[in-house]
């Protein structure tokens, strides 16, 4: 009998890992067959079949102090053949992620891919159809949002993010509206490697404060290159609105804001730091009525990792950031 419960098993956890194959196979036809199941050098060389063009960057991305391979680029919408969309870029980024009480963290394998469209029309029908693949393959419901928040902005568009309880993909797929064109973005994530020591157990980093004279401190209004923060260097977007955006997102993702017992609604909060001349990060006042906010979020800026300093003129110079902050609590 005991062995007969054995054989049952053994055929179940076959069963079971021949699905979740087929499934992976699904997933990977979404992204132009990619073998999203394998390393990063394997999806690099298999995305070079369809005319893709990668874009120049001086960077290199580093993991736990080693190299590991990244890229951004468009693919040849001619060598794809019948495709729908007028341009494609793709990217293979990385990323962390962690529970919430554990001591450990995830390193994760993403990839987006993004569909440009002139027609909303065709982008709304190859939303639909790709979210329909989507719903086929994972079981588990979408998280559905509708006309959410962007940079503190009420962005047109909506977006469907699958999560699997039981395993470590995440599959999701947003439309926005981005000036006169319309955007799909597809994106793919994964565990990959080892779990780690959350940096969380690292002590946190001392805040610097050093007096600087006003007059030398520049802005985005009076220099030829704003600083640049990691996640803009990745997506290889030097812009001001990356920086602020990507600021904005880092804080949001570090910081459990409703356990600071804030009320229902819209809190602003006002963020002025300096990012010197050799990118370290200086002098950051936080304007809030609740202190122990106003600490949390002084530390969590302190650890962002700014990878390049504003430049004016071709010399390195301090840089003041002075933004606003929204902050919104759900009743």
């Amino acid at each position: 009998m005991k062995s007969q419960n054995r054989n049952i098993l053994i055929i179940l956890i076959y069963f079971l890992n021949l699905l979740n194959s087929y499934a992976q196979k699904d997933i990977n036809k979404l992204f132009f067959n990619l073998p999203l199941e394998s390393g990063r050098d394997s999806i690099y060389c298999s995305i070079k079949k369809y005319g893709f063009i990668e874009e120049s960057t001086n960077r290199t991305v580093s993991q736990n102090n080693k190299v590991i391979k990244t890229f951004s680029g468009y693919l040849d919408v001619k060598t794809l053949g019948n495709t729908l969309a007028d341009s494609i870029k793709i990217q293979l980024s990385t990323g962390s992620s962690f529970i919430e009480n554990d001591n450990y963290y995830q390193n994760l394998l993403i990839v987006w891919t993004y569909h440009h469209f002139s027609n909303v029309t065709t982008a709304k029908e190859f939303y639909q159809v790709k979210k329909n693949e989507i719903i086929k393959i994972v079981s588990e419901k979408p998280y559905h949002f509708r006309n959410y928040f962007d940079d503190g902005t009420i962005t047109a568009g909506y977006s469907d993010t699958f999560y699997e309880e039981k395993g470590d993909r995440e599959v999701s797929i947003e439309l926005k509206r981005k000036k006169k064109e319309y955007i799909i973005i597809l994106g793919y994530q994964r565990n990959e490697g080892e779990k780690k020591l959350k940096g969380e157990l690292i002590p946190k980093k001392e805040l610097i404060f050093r007096e600087i004279d006003s007059k030398n401190l520049f802005q985005s209004s009076n220099v030829q290159q704003v600083p640049v923060i990691e996640k803009c260097s990745t997506e290889n977007d030097k812009s001001m609105e990356c920086l602020k955006r990507s600021i904005a997102g880092h804080i949001s993702n570090d910081i459990d804001f409703e356990a600071f017992g804030l009320t229902a609604g819209a809190h602003r909060v006002f963020l002025k730091f300096v990012i010197d001349k050799n990118a370290e990060i200086i002098n950051i006042k936080v304007s809030h009525k609740n202190t122990k906010l106003c600490e949390e979020i002084m530390n969590s800026i302190n650890e962002l990792n700014i990878t390049e300093p504003a430049i004016n003129k071709g010399i390195k110079v301090d840089f003041l950031v002075d933004i606003p902050l929204t902050i919104t609590i759900e009743n």
